[in-house]
Formats: C-alpha cells, structure tokens, sequence
C-alpha cells in the first residue's frame, strides 16, 4: 500500500482480475520428408507453395514431401513447418556440391544434395548449378578496375530452361575492402569461401561433388534422436505428418508417441501403398497401434504429377493435414475432418482403391480411415477415428477440441503462478475459465443447451484444502461435454395409416 502523508485525491490502478483466455491456433502443419535441396534437419516455416519451393526446390522422384506440401496449401492449410531428413555415412557421404575457382575462390552450393550437379546430356546442361565470372559493371564514367569482378549464378532445373537466379556485381577478393566477396554474398543458391588473392579469371564454372547421402532407417525418422525432434524448438505445430515413411509401423509408433509427449499435436498416418482392404485390416490390427493422438488413412490417392504430366499416387497425408488446417479455420477443431464437404479433397484426381461399404465396414471400427470415390461427390475422407482402443478418446475432433482447450488454458493461465492463494484469486480463476469455455460453448464445440450443461469449473476449498495450499498448490478442475460428430445417421420411415394422425 502506498502511504498517504498529506491531504489530497489520489488516482490509483486496481487490477480488475479480468484476463481473458485466447484460444491458440490449431491449423498449422509439420512435415519431415526428403527435399531436393535446403537445410538439413531444421524447422522452416512456409506459409505457402512459393516459399516452400524456393527453399526446398520443386517435385522430385522417389519422395513424397514436395507432393505433400504442395497439397497441404491446395486443400487450404494455412502454414506450415518443414524439416529437411537427410544423413551421410562414411560411404555415403551428404555433401554440398562445389568447384575451386584458380585456388583463389571456392563457390559451394548452399545446401547439401547433388541438385547443384551440373549434369550435361549430350554436351548440352540439362541441371545444376554454373557460376560465371566476368568484368564489373564500372561506375559512369569509370573504367572496370582489375581486381573487381562479377559473379553470377545460373541454375537450371531438370527439364526446365536455365536462369540466372543471383547476381553479384562489383565483388573482390580484397578482404580490407567493404565489397569483399565472402562480406557481399549471402545467397539462396551458393556460398562462397575466400581461398586466396588472385581475382578469378573470367569464364564459367559448374559445381560437382554434390551427394544426397544414405537411405534413412525407421528410428532417423521419429526415433530418439529422429528428425522429427526439430519440432521441439517450435510451440507453434498442431498437425504432423512423414509422408517419406508411409506405412512404417516403427515410425508411425515413434511419431504418435512424440505428439502424446508434448500435448499438444496429432500424427495423421498413411498406409502403405497397394494394399487392399484385407491388407490394410491386417496391418492395422498385427501393429497394435493404440493412441489418440494419431490416426491412419487409406488408401493412397492419385494426383497431377508435374514431372511427368500424368498422374501419381502419393500418400495421402498432405491432403489430410490441409483438410485438418482448412476445417479448423472454417468450422472449428471440433468439427470432425471428413464429409461430403469438409472432407472433400481439391488435390485428389482418384484413389488407389475403390472401396465398396462392405470393405468399409471392416475397417472403420477398427480405426481406419477410409478416402472414397462418390459418384456426384467426388473424392472424400469418410472417417474421422482416432488409433484409441479407449471409447472415450474414438474420434480425432475430440482429441484435438481437448487439446486446444489444454493449451489454452495452460497459456492463459500462467499468469496465476506466485499469486496469493486466497479465494479472491479462486474467483478470478474461475471467472476467467468459465468466460473462455462459455465462447467455446457458443462457437458450438460443446454439447448443452446451457452453458451449465456444457462444461463446469471448480476452484474453491473444497478441492483446495489447507493441506493442498500449504504445498503450494491450486487445483482447478475443469469438466467439458464435447461435441461428437454424427458418424451413423439413421433414419427411421414407417406408413403412416391413411387419415390418421402421425
């Protein structure tokens, strides 16, 4: 309390207790697969198609996680982070591909892979990356000055025309100057290491060396020390997915664990590609996946491949992780991702298998998620199951509604911490969790007609002892009645006697 020494009017600012709880975001993705090209094994953030691109470079063979982004913004996910998996050995070695210009100057891709190999076909470059050296660009009514030079990068993607994608003009190798070169580059595609003082000669110089290293194994993926690891820097992640490791009973585990150890993200898996339905039943119940914070999908979808201008089958998980992002920001997490609308599929131009609703009766109960073709619908998730054995947690827009709420009021309640623990502060508690959970409520993300039927919060002596105070406690206990999606809708239709009435 302030003293008062004298008379007069004194203003001062009482804390009303009001500390309204925001709800955290729900929409954004996590991805860890093969890259053309990037940094390795560090979360980057891409809020759309372009940016992933000009980071990770474009579609690739034998990788799905181009494919996977891709559809991820095409189905309407909002942003996304994305891990780079890739390893050397000592026989396979993960390097960046570069040339040594006259001693004088060594230029490195930025990234590690054989992206900046330049491969030549015929005599005629079909990829990769050349450096070209020329005269400066002299000031007007300069001369070039001998020392000075120009450096520019030409990169060429298979099967696409070659560009100049940098430039630096005016450069030396003179490191008392301000333009020396190591100082002036901080490029996308190259980097440069000052090997002595000779200004390389003009001419054009193409990388090599470059190499993508060794296959990864089920534990480099979600293991202990896996990839996936990267997203521990990142608070900001809700929904993951390892399209490169579809099918992998090992990483699926170690990926629905890792989510279930941080509290708040879901897994969505895939299936292996080419299984039937008898296929997939039998990996579904031989693997024994029980948790919700995961759920599979089959099967595999067909989309445009621009590599080839054809189609391609792809693991479906990109798609589903857009349709997760998209519904959030829609409808809300509580609305399950699936349906004739929201779980329609803007990427897939089919499946890979067409099932029929016996095939789907098999596999529904048991947690698979099954992607089907409609006649007048289209293609669309028609399954909304967590991998759960428990009832209680059946259906993935439960998980997750449960998993906003929890964070949510975790973040927006810190600020209790060190409080006096006194029943004025259980007031203030109470109020500002029931205040957070009506809006829930009324965004209809809880069952009720009343806001009393939806949830309940009690923060008082009863469960708050003095022996719970005195060790330094505050308990509150928070009660929710989700909203559970309208998986079997029946309908009943009886003759109705002529002249009677219903």
């Amino acid at each position: 309390m302030p003293e008062y020494l004298s008379p007069g009017v004194y203003v001062e600012e009482v804390s009303s207790g009001i500390k309204p709880i925001e709800g955290v975001g729900t929409s954004t993705g996590a991805f860890v697969g093969k890259a053309e090209r990037g940094p390795v094994k560090k979360s980057v953030l891409a809020t759309n198609w372009t940016q992933f691109r000009n980071t990770f470079g474009g579609f690739i063979d034998n990788a799905y996680l181009a494919y996977a982004v891709f559809q991820f913004f095409n189905e309407g996910g909002t942003k996304c982070y994305v891990v780079r998996a890739a390893k050397g050995t000592a026989d396979k070695p993960l390097k960046k591909a570069e040339k040594l210009v006259n001693d004088s100057l060594t230029v490195r891709a930025s990234s590690e892979g054989a992206w900046a190999n330049v491969v030549k076909e015929t005599g005629a470059k079909v990829s990769g990356i050349t450096v070209k050296i020329a005269d400066e660009t002299p000031a007007p009514g300069a001369s070039a000055r001998a020392d000075y030079f120009k450096l520019s990068v030409l990169y060429q993607e298979k099967g696409k025309k070659e560009e100049e994608v940098e430039s630096f003009d005016n450069v030396t190798l003179d490191e008392t100057k301000p333009e020396h070169v190591a100082k002036r580059i901080a490029a996308k595609f190259i980097e440069v290491v000052d090997t002595g003082n000779t200004r390389p000669p003009n001419d054009s110089y193409d990388l090599d060396g470059g190499a993508d290293g060794a296959a990864l194994a089920p534990p480099d993926w979600a293991g202990a020390s896996g990839f996936i690891y990267e997203f521990d820097a990142v608070d900001d992640i809700n929904i993951v997915a390892i399209p490169d490791a579809a099918g992998d009973p090992q990483v699926t585990r170690d990926a629905y664990t890792y989510c279930q150890n941080r509290k708040d993200c879901f897994f969505v898996a895939d299936s292996l590609k080419q299984q039937g339905p008898q296929d997939v039943l039998k990996f579904r119940k031989d693997n024994g996946f029980n948790s919700s914070f995961g759920a599979l999908y089959w099967p595999w979808i067909k989309v445009s491949d621009p590599l080839t201008g054809g189609t391609k089958l792809v693991p479906p998980s990109g798609a589903v992780v857009g349709t997760y992002s998209h519904t959030d920001v829609v409808r809300g997490v509580h609305k399950a991702p699936a349906g004739i609308e929201e779980g329609y599929l803007n990427s897939a131009a089919d499946v890979e298998w067409f099932t029929t609703k016996g095939e789907h009766d098999t596999l529904n109960p048991i947690g698979v998620n099954v992607i089907r073709s409609f006649p007048g619908s289209g293609i669309v998730i028609w399954g909304a199951r967590t991998l759960s054995a428990d009832p209680e947690w059946r259906y993935i827009n439960v998980r997750r509604l449960l998993l906003f709420i929890e964070e949510s009021i975790d973040e927006g309640t810190q600020w209790v911490v060190f409080e006096p623990n006194s029943p004025i502060l259980w007031g203030k508690v109470k109020r500002n969790i029931t205040a957070f959970l009506t809006r829930v409520w009324r965004d209809g993300a809880l069952f009720g007609a009343t806001a009393d039927e939806a949830f309940f919060v009690k923060v008082d002596a009863e469960n708050n002892p003095s022996e719970v105070i005195d060790a330094g406690q505050l308990i509150i206990e928070v009660g929710v009645a989700p909203v559970k999606p309208a998986e079997f809708v029946i309908i009943r239709i009886s003759q109705k006697a002529l002249g009677k009435a219903a």
